[in-house]
């Protein structure tokens, strides 16, 4: 596949015809750059999800914390996202078989599953991956191995996250600069009424995506390390080889703006052991392999 180095711009991939419209510079309010939302598919499990295109984006924020630094480019390659945060009533759907009960303190169909651990979102994805006659990602015995190659389901790289959240912008949210657009596409801290609110209920990311800022913080696959930018690889970096925490993306209905930006970072136990959020504001959403 023929790789581009400039970073507003990604390659144009077979199943997602993009319209690519050079806008304004970084510190401008709107987004870099405007195109038509990639294709979205609905899967056996009846579960829309964007199908996210390969590209090159810079990672990270010269204006965010440390853990943000540096800026480096990296490139991702195509796969599949949902198109919102893991609601309970899929989880009630497809966990059932597999005595999986709902962890969410407040339960309705229609929230972000939360007070979910690590490795319950990652047991989760193997058992979405066997409901849909896929092989599984991760080891049962010790979920810290994944199969990559594997066609199931995973949690996100901490970069096909932000390259998704992103969706081709590289301003502080995927909508701009303005914090003060933030209620219009997340719930957080000033919004939220001290609750997780329905998904899909704010405006999409120009990728369509839904709540990628805010109402539940989201696991990543990642070990979470506050200088592995410094030595990340360039090509579909994973994160660290070792390390106690995980890392969490997006912010959370009890999150200030600022945790949902973008490039924003945090590091979190996996099993909720000295949790520095609570467990109430976490949940996920689920990828695979574009095959």
């Amino acid at each position: 596949m023929l790789r581009y180095s400039y970073p507003c711009l990604f390659c144009v991939s077979s199943v997602a015809p993009f319209l690519f419209l050079l806008g304004a510079g970084c510190n401008n309010s709107k987004p870099d750059v405007t195109v038509e939302p990639p294709k979205t598919i609905s899967t056996k499990s009846g579960i829309d999800m964007v199908v996210i295109p390969a590209g090159h984006f810079d990672m990270g924020s010269s204006r965010g914390r440390a853990d943000e630094k540096p800026v480096h480019k990296v490139w991702v390659d195509s796969f599949l996202m949902d198109k919102t945060e893991m609601t309970q009533a899929v989880w009630e759907k497809i966990g059932k078989d597999e005595a999986m009960s709902n962890p969410s303190p407040i339960q309705a169909a229609e929230l972000p599953v939360n007070n979910v651990s690590w490795r319950a979102a990652a047991m989760f994805c193997n058992a979405r991956s066997r409901y849909e006659g896929l092989k599984p990602c991760y080891d049962e015995e010790d979920a810290a191995k994944c199969d990559f190659d594997a066609d199931g389901y995973r949690l996100p790289t901490e970069a096909e996250w932000e390259y998704a959240c992103r969706a081709g912008t590289t301003t502080d949210y995927s909508f701009g600069n303005d914090a003060r657009k933030l209620g219009d596409f997340g719930w957080f801290v000033d919004n939220t009424g001290k609750k997780t609110h329905p998904v899909g209920q704010k405006k999409a990311n120009p990728w369509g995506l839904f709540d990628m800022h805010g109402n539940v913080a989201e696991w990543c696959n990642d070990i979470f390390d506050k200088d592995f930018y410094k030595d990340s690889t360039e090509e579909n970096p994973r994160g660290p080889a070792k390390g106690g925490q995980k890392v969490l993306r997006g912010g959370a209905w009890k999150s200030p703006g600022d945790a949902a930006r973008s490039s924003y970072r945090l590091g979190e136990e996996p099993g909720f052991a000295d949790a520095c959020l609570a467990p109430d504001a976490i949940g996920f959403r689920c990828v695979r392999k574009n095959n």
